[in-house]
């Protein structure tokens, strides 16, 4: 019999006396209990969530599945306050389990780093997860704030990078979702491996017929796409210029934003201030995402940092090509067949450029559909934690 614990950076709440969680971590804890007899979920338990959530009890394999719940302390005074309490729990479930599972995800409220530390000390072998350099990400934010907000964003997030680092050095395996996080973190790991991480399963992907379609009854315009979070690692002014400088140079597009943000309002005004026409949706179900997805001709993405979003693989199953800045996720997504064109950070006089000859030419859209359709083929859910539960099950018990 095989026991999966897992402590991971998801959120549930409880409504009705059940457990809720994301719709897309629904479907990851099903797929987990596919390669594992008992899996135990710890994370972190809140009144609320504002996305669209699924009942845990509807899991297949529920029966099967525990939860433990932690609680909220995002403050140093409520980190070290809860910490003892919280590290006897996570070493009792640690020592039930026969594997380990910790998705790291900063410095304060972080129980899967306290977690990994334990699981040191115990000297039990246990995996690392991570899906972006969180440290950056953090660092990134501090540009959004002054006075002793950015001081105090720029010490938690310097801490951060030894933390990190710290904990996976001493990690038997580390599963680095995409390359940037992959070469970010395989120095300082004894195991690295280059994972994915996709909530799409082989009947979501767009068929070739279906691009077809598409293809040969585009508009004139240049159907544009992003679907994330409007947030500062996102890069969605340098998003919003970029369709602003390809409008007033004549091209003709119709560009969308999926999601919403804490920034959402700010790039609405912005848009408004360049004097350009975008649709923002705010937050729509995964499915509804999905489906817009395939609507589009391109997917253009301005990440401002190392990480390793989901949405650009998504894009690519959908059959569009990224269009974006260059990072070595990105590039490996394309490596293969080259469904996309890549262009330095920040530099949006490019991207605006490469939109405009994208708008003017059906062939080149045509092609570089028919290519990132093609890279998106090897990425279902099923075969990324197939390989991960693999990855997890050849570590020592």
């Amino acid at each position: 019999m095989s026991h999966l614990l897992l402590v991971l950076p998801i959120q549930v709440h409880r409504e009705g006396g059940r457990l809720f969680v994301e719709s897309q971590a629904h479907n990851g804890l099903s797929l987990w209990l596919k390669h594992f007899d008992y899996v135990t979920l710890a994370c972190i338990e809140v009144a609320h969530q504002d996305c669209a959530t699924l009942p845990l009890d509807t899991i297949r394999g529920a029966d099967r599945l525990n939860y433990v719940s932690l609680p909220e302390a995002w403050y140093p005074h409520q980190f070290l306050a809860k910490l003892p309490s919280i590290m006897r729990l996570l070493k009792r479930e640690i020592k039930k389990a026969d594997y380990l599972q910790f998705g790291i995800w900063g410095l304060w409220g972080d129980w899967a780093s306290v977690a990994a530390l334990i699981a040191h000390r115990l000297k039990r072998p246990f995996s690392v997860w991570t899906d972006r350099v969180e440290s950056q990400v953090h660092a990134t934010s501090a540009n959004f704030k002054s006075g002793l907000a950015k001081i105090y964003t720029l010490i938690n997030a310097k801490l951060m990078q030894h933390y990190e680092r710290a904990l996976i050095k001493r990690a038997t395996l580390g599963l680095f979702h995409g390359a940037d996080c992959y070469r970010t973190y395989a120095p300082f790991c004894s195991n690295p491996q280059l994972v994915h991480n996709i909530h799409i399963g082989e009947i979501d992907h767009i068929s070739e017929e279906q691009l077809e379609r598409r293809l040969n009854n585009r508009p004139s315009e240049l159907r544009v796409v992003y679907a994330g979070r409007a947030v500062e690692d996102k890069g969605v002014f340098d998003w919003i210029s970029a369709i602003a400088k390809a409008t007033h140079n004549g091209a003709l597009i119709k560009a969308t934003w999926l999601g919403d943000g804490k920034l959402l309002d700010a790039a609405k005004k912005h848009a408004d201030d360049l004097g350009v026409s975008i649709r923002f949706t705010g937050s729509l179900p995964h499915e509804d995402v999905l489906a817009e997805l395939k609507k589009h001709d391109v997917f253009m993405f301005c990440h401002k940092t190392l990480e390793s979003p989901r949405c650009l693989i998504e894009a690519l199953i959908c059959g569009l090509p990224i269009i974006g800045y260059r990072s070595d996720y990105p590039s490996d997504l394309i490596s293969k067949n080259g469904g996309g064109i890549l262009t330095h950070r920040d530099d949006i006089v490019m991207l605006e450029r490469i939109i405009v000859k994208l708008q003017k030419s059906d062939e080149i859209i045509a092609d570089l559909s028919r290519k990132a359709r093609l890279d998106g083929l090897p990425f279902t859910d099923e075969k990324v934690f197939e390989h991960r539960s693999f990855l997890i099950k050849c570590l020592a018990v």
